[in-house]
């Protein structure tokens, strides 16, 4: 279902975050919309929410929206100086918004379901405070509960004093147990993402799981034990795929190793019985000399090209076993 940002009032409608952790699975899912609609989608896939998504377990601390510049006060600062203009003329209003509402859709249209509730939030805090005793200043706090936790230096899973509540609504969540085809317990975040966060760690630190990071990709995942070195599938058969090409080179290279000094002492070899058998030609070992310097030369030449892969193995040695012949007819 798509979020219409309008100036109308929303009435008593009011959005949620639910998330539900799966152990066993490794998985969390996370579905923001109203309460009710929320409980269809748990119980019988129907529902209008507004995201819906069920993700790796730890996505939520991985990519969860962070604002080093703090673009979301910045335009919330903004937002709230609209206020003035919201009892003029409907055209004016919406132009007086109409920035800070592309600003909100452009968080939602990142998927990131952090960005995704806490766009959704503002406006409603926005639409619900206007007509209230200091509702600017109401809105601009309740924004800032909402922000807290994206101006973070650190990861969030390294850095617990940002958990630390700071307003009464930092530890407002509902907790609903499994029921019907619910099978797990699922925590309600209303206006703040603190409960939420503390509530994921306290399970991590519970089921003993750790965040580590990806060797392939230099993602950080959550995992079961220090033993996991690798975040999904893609990133397993991408280790493996390196491994086995990593295997044939070593194996390439061995077998060009072997090749190369089996040929080098068949001349050699041969060279020797020349040089010791005092009937020998001297034009003969003289014309054996030559040709086996010009193999050595030749052979470091094309080795040199296989490593560079600009020939293949399997021609070099075919080279390499006609040299040997040559080697014989020159005996």
């Amino acid at each position: 279902m798509k979020y219409e940002f309008t100036l109308k009032k929303q009435g008593l409608k009011r959005i949620v975050l639910a998330l539900t952790l799966d152990k066993k699975k490794l998985t969390e899912r996370i579905i923001i919309g109203e309460p009710e609609q929320i409980k269809l989608r748990f119980e019988h896939e129907s529902g209008n929410v507004y995201y819906d998504k069920t993700r790796p377990l730890g996505s939520l601390f991985v990519d969860f929206e962070k604002d080093i510049n703090k673009d979301w006060n910045v335009n919330a600062m903004k937002l709230r100086e609209t206020y003035s203009t919201l009892f003029i003329l409907e055209q004016a209003k919406t132009k007086a918004v109409q920035p800070y509402i592309d600003f909100l859709k452009g968080k939602m249209k990142n998927g990131e379901p952090s960005a995704i509730f806490a766009a959704i939030h503002t406006w409603d805090e926005y639409i619900n405070c206007y007509d209230l005793n200091h509702g600017a200043d109401l809105f601009i706090e309740r924004t800032s509960t909402l922000y807290r936790l994206f101006f973070r230096k650190d990861k969030i899973w390294e850095d617990e004093s940002i958990l630390n509540p700071v307003h009464p609504t930092d530890s407002q969540v509902e907790l609903w147990y499994p029921a019907a085809k619910r099978p797990f317990e699922c925590v309600v975040g209303f206006s703040s993402f603190t409960p939420l966060i503390s509530y994921y760690l306290y399970k991590i630190k519970e089921w003993k799981y750790v965040f580590q990071k990806c060797k392939v990709c230099d993602r950080d995942f959550l995992a079961r034990s220090r033993h996991y070195e690798l975040c999904s599938d893609k990133c397993r058969k991408a280790k493996m795929s390196e491994a086995k090409k990593e295997f044939d080179e070593r194996a390439k290279g061995d077998r060009l190793e072997v090749c190369c000094e089996s040929a080098y002492y068949h001349w050699y070899n041969r060279y020797r019985k020349l040089k010791r058998d005092k009937s020998t030609d001297p034009d003969k070992l003289t014309a054996f000399e030559t040709e086996f310097a010009y193999y050595r030369k030749e052979a470091k030449r094309r080795k040199d090209e296989v490593k560079r892969k600009n020939m293949e193995l399997s021609y070099f040695t075919l080279w390499l076993e006609n040299q040997k012949d040559i080697a014989d007819t020159l005996m």
